[in-house]
């Protein structure tokens, strides 16, 4: 680099247009000085090489100017690469450069002034700067004079950047007070300077220097003064549209601006005088400018120091201003704003001050506290000030408490005492607020009690709370004495969380026998009230009155129970007791079986509530399950109804949930270590010392005693697990010990094992009040609540536990000498399908063993494809669903299992043959044949959503159901229709139920069961008309569940389908299927209609008028059911049928829907007095869409 040449350089620079190259050619220029051997000749001919342009022959041309400033900025940028390659030069070098640079503001103000600046902003970074060439960089830059407000915003940016650096220079700031002393004549000369700065970004550094200003220099009051006024003229600071927007926003503007109101106390006698003038300005302030004005009158009290000199002058001046922007003010925001003013005044006060001060803002608060028209306001007031430091709330509270007692005594206004009682309310979470903050404050000695422990607690309770319950409580109860009753439950929870704030350890205010007064309170409304069939109040209100008041009462247990912990406790017994109370009396006015589950989803909210900061616990969700599980014992000793077991199943089924949502959220997350897995050991541990402890064993007929059990969780400390993992292994317990108690195990003999294990239903399902469906309902309730528990185990937690052993055998174990099948149990007619389906519906494919999963999956196979089958219609829906998981959950990885898989496959292709052949024969009824169908539906149903497109082979049954079901002679529709089972939403192929799942599912079956019967959907020779129609019937069927984009790639000829079908399929389900479709591609592509929009809109009229014909009269075989179940299609046929009229006007330009105009609008007409509400609804909105065509 030594024969580097900075003329030629130099010259280069100029000439290019590359900011590439631009940054290259400095970079020669800074290595080449940086590497020289004398520095002092290498930085001459570096400055030297743009003498051509800096004294040219003729200066008056553009081409010039422009010439000009590429050379001067070939020098700012190569000082801009040795200050980042931390290379200085010599002092004398830089203050010839400085003194160079800085005469070019007052010799060259077209070209220099912004190659300059960026010169010297880099020369002051440099070690070698001189602080005493900061003045004299101020003051040539302030030759630019007039010509500064001329200069562009980028260069004059620069400039502010230059300024800034300066000020913020501790070195120069130093030489400038030197020099300058208080008089600061620098910063007079920067005001003159910039006075008309108006460009967003350069305003952002402008208040930056005079921030930087303030709180660095001493200046006099005069400079103060000046400086005061040059940031305060922006005030409030507004933005407009920008052409060229620089991302500054206004709020940005607004807190630069407020950095200089609050930058130092000194500013404070010009600042708080001028924001209180701009407040009192009243009307002509909008609401933003008064949110502006308040919150920067907040950071200069927040941030003045000296508050002797700075604050507590201004203290009642600011108060006298403020106290109406609450009291007569009607804005949020404003309020709002208002309130934290007041609040940091008091914070900045203290001693005599603080309490001069509050005396003053109570003798305007007491008047209006004992008004009915400015309690609500004046609370707001007193709230502020008690809320800023324990001292303000230990003086103005020992005056506000016995005014607020006295005034409800003597007030006869309800909505006085509601008021009243808000702001005690606030006043004890205020309170509740400053004991967590007290330990911090050091001036505070704590030995003298300073939050007044002597006003709260007991005393409190029974000179304002108690009396104003029974006030509440009292006949003729009015609605505004509800809401008072509504604000003393919120003060009973906010009574409940004081504690003392004296030395020693914090101790509860409230007695013993006061909670457990508050609590029995509590739970009238919002436990023994909904389940014993009683009201919330001696009123004859309305239910959403009641109901208001039961919510309120939750929320304050909420809010209480987890800050007294033996509450909970309480709230189980009264519950247990309450649904003794209300079975024994069968009170016909409320529906027990509702209330049962919503009281304990209810306590189970109250249980999971966590107070900020705490551990979250297993106590109170096992204490609710073994509660529910105490309730549902009680009620089958007292061999009450099933559906009674079942409203205990769903609670139990909804708190686990509910609990363990709740525990996963309240976790801590600052351990990213994942627990330990349950392993059988420690799940055997955990339950073991549970049960020790007292917990109920419904499978032993044994009750529990549930405070020992509390006592015993709240002691729990299991290494390596947490409250979740906990709840998690004992919810598993209470679904083995449920499914212990509903089910049995017989020994029989048969041709293989002389002592074969089944397993049936226990002994409370044999005989009893109740009939044989509400029992299958509470069997399938409790396989729901399996599938919850099994799935959120891991696959490794399941293996460990055996539970795809589980899931066959029901948790039972056998003797050494028998033998338990592996398959699902053929005693009771099946009906412990529902509990097997549950657990497989939960578990993880690996989880099941192979041997297990093919046995069961055979013996499903022959179950079901056998006639007739001893069941009911629901416990064949759950052996189908159990059908679906295993067929989905079969891991096919080892030939062995393929092998097996394919046989099975082969097995039901020869018995669906066998079974359409009979029932073609009449050897079979058709209802039997179909019942057969679909379970092999289900089969592929599960087989599908995980598909294997190679080798054909495993889709042989697939293709034989596709091809022939439709063509069948006797029950071809009906199988057409079946279709759809391949592709309906079902919960056991869900994700979270670990299903396996391809995420082309849906359109690899499009491909294989849909499309390529679409040519056998319009007439062909040697077809019957019947058969077409079957092969739409199930295209519709299958379409119906699928997405768009999955069968868009024939859109053309379905929709000629869809229009065939109008006018072919009758009113039903078939209808129902075409319509669905056709509103979906309406929907999503609604050009390919555009060409048969007559032909839709004739067809649909047609379809709705048949759809509104009433049901013919019933034939001898049709039963209740089935013509609820028709009523409903034809329902949903004209409310589809008008939708598609609906959304027409919106998929369509008039033009092309006016001429059918007329022709829709009677049939809308006559539509919108449709029987059925939400019919009526649509119609009218349809009416409203075409009747305003034109």
């Amino acid at each position: 680099m030594a024969n580097v040449k900075f003329e030629d350089l130099a010259l280069q620079y100029v000439l290019t247009d590359e900011s590439d190259q631009e940054q290259a050619i400095s970079e020669k220029a800074a290595i080449a000085i940086e590497e020289s051997t004398n520095s002092r000749i290498s930085v001459g001919q570096w400055v030297a090489s743009i003498n051509r342009w800096i004294q040219p022959a003729d200066d008056s041309g553009d081409d010039n100017f422009i010439a000009r400033a590429k050379a001067l900025d070939f020098l700012a940028r190569t000082l801009e690469i040795l200050t980042k390659r931390d290379v200085s030069l010599k002092p004398d070098q830089v203050k010839l450069l400085v003194t160079f640079f800085g005469s070019l503001f007052s010799s060259d103000h077209r070209a220099g002034v912004t190659a300059s600046a960026k010169a010297l902003r880099h020369l002051i970074s440099m070690k070698s700067f001189q602080p005493t060439l900061g003045d004299d960089i101020i003051a040539n830059v302030c030759k630019l004079g007039e010509d500064f407000k001329l200069q562009t915003p980028v260069t004059r940016l620069e400039l502010y950047e230059l300024f800034l650096g300066l000020l913020q220079d501790p070195a120069v700031a130093n030489d400038l007070e030197y020099r300058h002393g208080s008089t600061c004549g620098f910063i007079t000369s920067l005001l003159d300077l910039c006075k008309n700065e108006r460009d967003p970004q350069n305003l952002m550094k402008w208040f930056g220097i005079l921030k930087t200003f303030l709180q660095n220099f001493s200046s006099s009051e005069d400079v103060t003064s000046e400086v005061f006024k040059a940031f305060s003229a922006y005030f409030p600071i507004s933005l407009r549209a920008s052409a060229s927007p620089s991302g500054i926003t206004a709020d940005d503007l607004k807190g630069a601006v407020r950095l200089c109101f609050a930058a130092h106390h000194r500013v404070a006698s010009h600042a708080i005088p001028y924001l209180l003038n701009k407040l009192d300005q009243g009307d002509a302030v909008t609401v933003a400018v008064k949110v502006d004005i308040l919150q920067t009158l907040d950071a200069c009290l927040v941030q003045y120091e000296h508050p002797t000199q700075s604050v507590i002058p201004y203290a009642d001046q600011i108060w006298s201003s403020l106290k109406y922007e609450v009291r007569n003010g009607e804005v949020p925001d404003t309020i709002k704003a208002t309130l934290k003013v007041i609040g940091s005044l008091t914070t900045r006060l203290d001693g005599n001050d603080l309490r001069s001060f509050l005396a003053g803002g109570w003798r305007d608060l007491v008047e209006d506290i004992s008004s009915p028209t400015y309690t609500a306001q004046a609370g707001r007031l007193l709230v502020a000030l008690a809320g800023a430091t324990t001292q303000s709330f230990a003086s103005i509270t020992s005056q506000a408490i016995p005014h607020i007692q006295t005034t409800l005594k003597q007030s006869q206004s309800a909505s006085h005492k509601k008021e009243l009682v808000a702001l005690l309310n606030s006043v004890l979470m205020i309170r509740s607020h400053l004991i967590s903050t007290l330990k911090t404050e050091a001036s505070v000695d704590e030995s003298l009690a300073p939050l007044k422990d002597d006003l709260f607690g007991d005393a409190l309770f029974y000179q304002v709370y108690l009396p104003l319950w029974e006030d509440s409580s009292a006949s003729q109860v009015t609605i505004e004495q509800v809401g008072v009753r509504k604000k003393v439950m919120e003060g009973f929870a906010a009574l409940i969380g004081q504690q003392s704030s004296g030395a020693g350890p914090s101790s509860q205010l409230c007695s013993a026998s006061t909670c457990e007064r508050i609590f029995s309170w509590l739970a009238s409304p919002a436990v023994i009230n909904p389940l014993e069939g009683g009201r919330s109040d001696d009123l004859d209100s309305d239910n959403d009155t009641n109901q208001d008041v039961r919510d309120a009462a939750v929320a304050a247990l909420k809010e209480a129970v987890p800050l007294y912990p033996p509450a909970f406790q309480f709230l189980l017994q009264q519950y247990l007791s309450s649904l003794k109370v209300a079975y024994q009396n069968q009170f016909a006015s409320h529906d027990i079986l509702l209330e049962i589950k919503l009281v304990a989803s209810t306590l189970c909210e109250i249980g999971c509530s966590c107070p900020p900061g705490k551990q979250p616990s297993v106590s109170n969700s096992v204490s609710l399950v073994n509660a529910l599980l105490e309730g549902l014992l009680w009620m089958l000793s007292e061999q009450a109804p099933p559906k009674f077991w079942t409203a205990f199943i769903c609670s139990i089924h909804l708190s686990i949930t509910q609990s363990l949502t709740s525990l996963s959220k309240q976790a801590p997350k600052a351990s990213p270590s994942k627990p330990d897995d349950i392993t059988k050991e420690w799940y055997a541990e955990l339950i073991k010392n549970i049960e020790d402890a007292g917990a109920p064993r419904l499978d032993l007929n044994r009750s529990g005693t549930p405070d020992l059990v509390a006592k015993a969780l709240e002691g729990l400390h299991t290494e390596g697990a947490n409250v979740h993992k906990q709840l998690l292994a004992y919810s598993l317990a209470v679904v083995k010990q449920l499914y212990l108690r509903f089910t049995r195990l017989d020994y029989q003999a048969n041709e293989v094992n002389s002592n074969q294990s089944y397993v049936g239903l226990g002994k409370d399902f044999k005989g009893g009040d109740g009939s044989v469906a509400d029992q299958d309902i509470c069997l399938h309730q409790l396989g729901l609540l399996a599938a919850s528990v099994v799935r959120t185990l891991s696959e490794d937690e399941q293996k460990a536990l055996d539970l795809g052993k589980d899931a066959f055998v029901l948790f039972h174990s056998t003797d050494a000498d028998s033998h338990l099948d592996l398959g699902v149990s053929s005693l009771d007619e099946f009906r412990t399908a529902p509990l097997s389906m549950g657990i497989l519906e939960g578990l993880y494919p690996g989880a099941i063993g192979s041997v297990h999963h093919i046995t069961a999956l055979k013996n499903l196979c022959t179950v079901l494809t056998s006639s007739p089958l001893p069941c009911s219609d629901t416990t064949r829906a759950a052996l189908d669903i159990t059908f679906t998981i295993l067929s989905n959950k079969l891991r096919v990885e080892d030939s062995d299992i393929t092998r097996e898989k394919l046989q099975i496959q082969e097995n039901l292709i020869k018995l669906l043959n066998k079974t359409w052949s009979d029932v073609s024969n009449s050897d079979l009824d058709i209802p039997a044949g179909l019942r057969i169908s679909r379970s092999i539906l289900y089969f592929l149903a599960g087989d599908a959503a995980r598909f294997q497109s190679t080798p054909d082979d495993h889709n042989l049954l697939l293709n034989a159901v596709c091809k022939r079901a439709p063509s069948q002679p006797t029950m071809g529709r009906q199988l057409s229709r079946c279709l759809e089972i391949l592709v309906t939403p079902k919960e056991c192929l869900e994700k979270e139920n670990h299903a396996i799942l391809k995420r082309l599912s849906g359109g690899w079956l499009y491909s294989r069961a849909v499309q390529p019967y679409i040519p056998f959907c319009f007439p062909r020779f040697r077809v019957s008309k019947e058969i077409t129609a079957n092969r739409s019937v199930a295209v519709f069927a299958v379409l119906k569940h699928l997405k768009y984009e999955q069968y868009a790639s024939d859109i053309g000829q379905i929709v000629r389908i869809g229009i065939r079908s109008l006018s072919a399929f009758d009113i039903g389900a078939d209808m129902e299927s075409c319509l669905s479709v056709l509103l979906q591609i309406l929907d999503k592509n609604p050009g390919v209609l555009e060409e048969h929009i007559a032909g839709l809109i004739s067809g649909i009229i047609a379809v709705y008028e048949r759809a509104r014909k009433p049901t013919e009269a019933p034939g001898p075989e049709q039963d209740a059911a089935a013509l609820r179940v028709e009523g409903r299609e034809r329902t949903m046929c004209r409310k589809l049928a008008l939708e598609f009229f609906q959304r027409l006007p919106n998929s369509y330009e008039a033009q092309y829907l006016v001429p059918y105009r007329q022709l829709l609008l009677r049939p809308l007409s006559m539509a919108c007095g449709d029987s059925v509400r939400e019919v009526r609804r649509t119609a009218l909105m349809a009416r409203k869409a075409w009747q305003v065509l034109a």
